[in-house]
């Protein structure tokens, strides 16, 4: 694990609220939001100790498995929200609606963005992602932090966004990249869509050093830990 530029707030402990939801489905009660200001950053609530950490990486380096794995170690699911990203893709095998996406048609995610119901949105290979705003509002209420498994696009935006010390960026890299695009092309996707995640995979690893931390994920237990370390350290608690 190596450590760029992140911001640690000592002393600071979380707060352990009601049991939440991992987000709220779009579409539902939770849908109208406050529209934005066209041409302001957003207003966040500044006084308050919810972080926002944000883990990217290439296609198949093993963000999902991590993040799944990660709220079954001690300290996490008490003190951090998992976030679930809304996409327009396909569902994949062994994936679970609500659990690891909200899967929606172009138009109701068109219709959701035109609606300010997103913090970020990305176009990723024709594929539409975005972020729930209310996902942050929740944390906030619970006093606790976020956990978002999004794009560099996505998470240099949303840093941009925030004070600084909101965000915690984490970059996931596999220990070789020729086993990466090996596991690219085991998934039952065209040649071409293959070939620009593979392209779309070397251009976001050329801005892991633009995170606050990276991880080589050589052995997943190992990775979890440090990932565990990484988040009750910057909310204060000591691991």
């Amino acid at each position: 694990m190596s450590r760029k530029k992140a911001k640690t707030d000592k002393g600071r402990k979380g707060n352990t609220g009601k049991k939440p939801r991992s987000a709220v489905r779009p579409g539902g009660k939770d849908r109208k939001q406050k529209k934005a200001k066209t041409g302001k950053k957003a207003a966040f609530s500044a006084g308050n100790n919810t972080k926002i950490f944000i883990l990217s990486g290439p296609g198949g380096v093993g963000k999902t498995t991590l993040s799944n794995s990660l709220f079954r170690k001690k300290g996490i699911k008490s003190r951090v929200i998992k976030g679930i990203t809304v996409t327009t893709r396909k569902q994949r095998p062994g994936e679970a609606e609500g659990k690891d996406y909200f899967f929606v048609s172009k138009e109701d995610f068109l219709k959701l963005k035109k609606n300010n119901f997103f913090l970020e949105t990305q176009k990723v290979l024709n594929c539409y992602y975005g972020t729930p705003r209310i996902l942050y509002t929740l944390a906030e209420k619970l006093k606790k932090s976020l956990l978002l498994c999004i794009d560099v696009k996505g998470a240099l935006y949303l840093k941009k966004q925030f004070k600084a010390g909101k965000i915690i960026t984490i970059f996931l890299t596999a220990p070789r990249e020729k086993e990466l695009y090996k596991r690219m092309r085991k998934r039952d996707e065209s040649k071409e869509i293959i070939k620009k995640r593979i392209e779309l995979a070397k251009k976001e690893l050329s801005s892991a050093n633009k995170y606050d931390y990276v991880l080589t994920n050589k052995n997943i237990n190992s990775t979890i830990n440090n990932l565990q370390k990484i988040i009750l350290e910057n909310i204060g608690e000591i691991c």
